[in-house]
């Protein structure tokens, strides 16, 4: 009575997320990629990224500014006097101008690389969580039809018994398989409540919102052979990218470190009035350069140093691209071996099936025992579930893959 009390309360709180919308895995990464907040904190950093490169490009401007003031002195009998002055300058070049401006354009590049890689992450959990919220939504049907299978052949044992045919044991038997399969549906409905409730999180929704997922067919699948994979892996995933613009960035910034043995050049316009009749204004323009000799062993080292740096992005980026084909390697046996799961456990579920339907037929004649029985229930119930679980895991592995090849 517990259990079954228990069923019903899930039951009834699985009603507050069913019936409401129902979504597809489309529509559920098109609300990801506009709501998620690691998105769109992502997205903001994007941003600022873009207007970092815009503001680098503010060492090249000349700058302007002007100035004016009003004064006296005893000299001038404390008459008040008016001036006013313009001023101009732009630097030609100091060590690392140049070298900032590309700098920035790359990390803005790498930003926008990084941007895609989070996208691309999240829209792997939404189908993930997608495909495990279908999963148990189907396995819920599956031990929901075992129970009503289960409870006929309950009915039928316990007439059985009353005719003195079978043993009271068989009864019981029954009744203990019965409440193996209620307790196995609880399970699943109370993981199906816990998906729903995180897929609404990664929707950047409320926990409680009401949803369902719509169907999708497990059997069809689209990946490309793996050397085409492995082609697209190397011109689209994100990660790899974000890996080779950071050593791009290393190469810049090694460069500037070199830059600081040149010199700098600026020049300067000023223009002054301070609108006496006695005084002409002046225009002045100047020109400068300058030379840091030596400063001790800082400019040497620092070189030292981003040699080390862009040697580690090297490592970085090889070591990347040895997990990234790892990864791909592994997903595409993990798709082959699910595939072979499938077909075995169809012809599997067939059998069983075919078995299940002649032990029931001679249970009923008295030939065969109520374990024969149970034992080829519970067979079915495996070869379903079995079946269930590799169809989804082989779809969840398909949008592994979609992710590191940027497939969209």
């Amino acid at each position: 009575m517990k259990i079954k009390s228990t069923l019903i309360c899930i039951s009834m709180f699985l009603g507050t997320f069913l019936f409401a919308e129902t979504l597809t895995l489309k529509q559920c990464i098109d609300i990801a990629q506009t709501n998620n907040p690691t998105i769109q904190q992502r997205q903001l950093s994007s941003e600022i990224g873009k207007s970092k490169v815009k503001q680098s490009f503010s060492a090249i401007m000349p700058s302007v500014s002007v100035s004016s003031g009003l004064g006296s002195s005893s000299q001038n009998s404390w008459d008040l006097s008016q001036s006013m002055g313009i001023s101009a300058g732009l630097t030609f070049y100091r060590p690392g101008l140049y070298s900032g401006i590309k700098s920035a354009k790359i990390t803005g590049e790498a930003n926008r690389a990084a941007s895609i890689s989070t996208q691309n992450d999240i829209t792997t959990q939404v189908s993930t969580l997608y495909f495990r919220i279908l999963s148990t939504k189907t396995l819920i049907q599956v031990y929901e039809g075992n129970i009503a299978v289960a409870e006929e052949n309950l009915k039928k044992t316990r007439s059985m018994y009353k005719l003195k045919v079978i043993t009271e044991s068989d009864v019981l038997k029954s009744e203990v398989q019965k409440g193996d399969f209620e307790s196995q549906l609880l399970i699943q409905k109370q993981l199906y409540i816990s998906y729903l409730r995180s897929m609404n999180i990664l929707l950047g929704r409320d926990a409680n919102t009401g949803f369902d997922v719509a169907d999708v067919d497990v059997d069809n699948i689209d990946i490309p052979q793996y050397d085409i994979a492995w082609d697209m892996m190397l011109k689209r995933n994100p990660d790899y990218e974000s890996a080779q613009l950071q050593e791009q960035i290393s190469k810049v910034v090694l460069n500037a470190s070199k830059e600081a043995y040149l010199p700098s050049l600026s020049g300067q316009y000023s223009y002054t009035n301070t609108f006496d009749p006695l005084l002409t204004p002046t225009n002045s323009v100047n020109l400068s350069a300058s030379w840091t000799l030596f400063n001790g062993l800082s400019r040497r080292e620092n070189v030292q140093q981003k040699k080390l740096e862009l040697e580690q992005t090297r490592i970085t980026l090889d070591n990347t691209l040895r997990l990234l084909e790892q990864q791909l390697r592994d997903y595409y046996t993990q798709f082959e071996t699910y595939t072979a799961m499938i077909d075995i456990n169809k012809r599997r579920l067939k059998s069983a099936q075919r078995d299940f339907s002649i032990v029931n037929q001679q249970y009923r004649l008295g030939k065969v025992t109520i374990l024969d029985r149970m034992q080829a229930q519970i067979s079915v119930l495996s070869a379903e579930s079995s079946l269930v679980e590799a169809q989804y895991s082989r779809k969840m592995v398909e949008s592994e893959i979609h992710k590191l090849i940027n497939k969209k």
